[in-house]
């Protein structure tokens, strides 16, 4: 009886053991989730648009990142690995502005070369800002900043704009959709800008 019980109990241990190494999770799954900036078609004008050339698009590299950036305080910054950015965002920031001066009926007309275009202008973008700042009161605000560098003819210009856009809840739905409104100000400014 002895050497059946015997032979078993290591049998039994193991399993034991074993049981205690599945991959049922004992926590709930941490959700992830991806934001694109949603803005809406530029408004019609009836002006003739002002023919430009996109340069580059750059963004600093505070906010390069894929996840998005937190201001907790001075010099301490957050990136959330749980929310980020579907695309790039130096690459979706491009796009936007493609997709938006693409029109016929808008402020400003995409052309492939400033240099070749009667009255043209290359337009230059630094995103210098694309992030929440929650260093004050709750329940903070969102920061869309650019440098704008335009070249014509005769001229260079440097133009600093920023929009700072309070966020309706400390939440990443409210943070992008808050970005999504101060980057639509920022782009009407700039062509509002570009027309005069």
């Amino acid at each position: 009886m002895r050497g059946v019980i015997g032979r078993w109990v290591p049998l039994l241990l193991l399993v034991a053991l074993a049981g205690g190494c599945t991959l049922v999770p004992t926590q709930p799954a941490v959700d992830r989730a991806w934001f694109l900036l949603e803005l809406p078609p530029a408004p019609t004008t009836e002006t003739a648009p002002v023919p430009v050339e996109l340069g580059s698009v750059r963004l600093a590299p505070a906010v390069a990142g894929k996840g998005l950036v937190y201001r907790l305080g001075p010099h301490r910054y957050e990136s959330d690995f749980y929310n980020e950015w579907f695309l790039n965002p130096r690459d979706h920031v491009e796009q936007l502005l493609r997709e938006r001066w693409i029109s016929e009926d808008g402020a400003v007309r995409l052309v492939a070369d400033a240099r070749t275009e009667p009255g043209a202008r290359q337009v230059d973008v630094l995103v210098t800002g694309l992030h929440a700042d929650l260093d004050g009161p709750a329940p903070g605000v969102a920061v869309v900043g650019m440098r704008v560098f335009i070249r014509d003819r005769d001229r260079m210009r440097l133009w600093e704009l920023d929009r700072r856009i309070p966020l309706e809840s400390r939440s990443p739905d409210a943070l992008v959709a808050a970005l999504s409104r101060g980057m639509t100000e920022l782009l009407v400014e700039i062509e509002r800008r570009l027309e005069g």
